[in-house]
């Protein structure tokens, strides 16, 4: 079974993202995010169980792919889940992507992809944390098995100090979670050197609402009305009234252009709201003709 495969092949009419591939070494995640999507299309999917065989079929697979278009990896399981401190399947992976020559962006809530910073410097890489908070607290009920915010904000500082690209994600943006703490995040990140950021808001599915309306029970009455009452239906997910998120988008990009970066949004139907070459950052990964050596 081909386990590169293209990034969003239904090709959905928000999407904004260039052609790229989508690579995942593990199966389900073991963050168990209270807003997690995958739980709609995996089965127990917090539970991260690795891929049979990955790496030779990783093998396989790079003989068949557009070798210009980049590797994203990944969207549906980190690919620094707990097990990767022991298999080592993502580094793995990037140690043959990279020393080939492929483009390859990681994407993470592990302060773990500092462990691999030997091979990501050397290659044509870039990374790519989402930080939903930075609030402690409000982490520890959001995303309860994820490292927690100062860990990835001090990864995303060692890795901008080695001179690697990276991009941060606020995803999702969820009113009176952490829509009302922008301004405060923006601080916190600013000072990691960080040069991009993509800011999504939540898409409700019901596995995933009732999820936070368990967590959040105080905000049941808001959360109730926002996304089944008020809410605009997109496809199988149901999203803030558009005035409400267009306003809300767009002035988070008056924020963080403000703090000097640059800005777009995820599958929200604002194209007009990007201020940067790609919205997922892929602009920023290196293209080193001559790959370096990777060991």
């Amino acid at each position: 079974m081909t386990i590169i495969t293209p990034f969003d092949p239904w090709k959905g009419s928000l999407c904004t993202c260039p052609s790229k591939y989508s690579l995942s070494p593990y199966t389900g995640c073991a963050h168990g995010c209270r807003y997690c999507y995958i739980t709609a299309y995996i089965p127990n999917a917090f539970c991260c169980r690795a891929k049979q065989d990955f790496i030779k079929r990783l093998q396989w697979d790079l003989r068949k792919i557009i070798p210009e278009r980049h590797i994203s990896m990944a969207n549906s399981s980190d690919p620094y889940s707990p097990p990767e401190s022991e298999l080592e399947l993502t580094r793995k992976a990037l140690q043959v992507l990279l020393s080939s020559g492929f483009r390859v962006q990681l994407i993470t809530k592990s302060d773990l992809v500092i462990r691999d910073l030997d091979i990501i410097r050397k290659g044509n890489c870039s990374v790519s944390i989402s930080v939903t908070t930075t609030d402690d607290k409000v982490a520890r009920r959001l995303e309860p098995n994820a490292p927690s915010p100062k860990r990835r904000l001090n990864a995303i500082r060692k890795l901008v100090m080695e001179r690697v690209p990276c991009t941060i994600r606020i995803d999702p943006i969820l009113p009176k979670v952490n829509d009302e703490k922008l301004e405060e995040m923006m601080k916190n990140i600013s000072q990691t050197g960080v040069s991009h950021l993509v800011a999504s808001t939540y898409k409700a599915k019901k596995d995933s609402f009732n999820r936070l309306v368990n967590t959040f029970p105080e905000f049941k009455e808001t959360f109730i009305e926002l996304y089944w009452v008020s809410a605009e239906q997109i496809g199988r997910a149901r999203y803030l009234p558009k005035a409400l998120r267009r306003d809300l988008l767009r002035n988070f990009k008056s924020l963080v252009e403000d703090f000097g970066m640059t800005y777009a949004v995820c599958r929200e139907g604002m194209p007009e709201l990007k201020s940067s070459q790609t919205c997922d950052g892929s602009h920023l990964i290196p293209n080193r003709r001559q790959p370096s050596k990777i060991l």
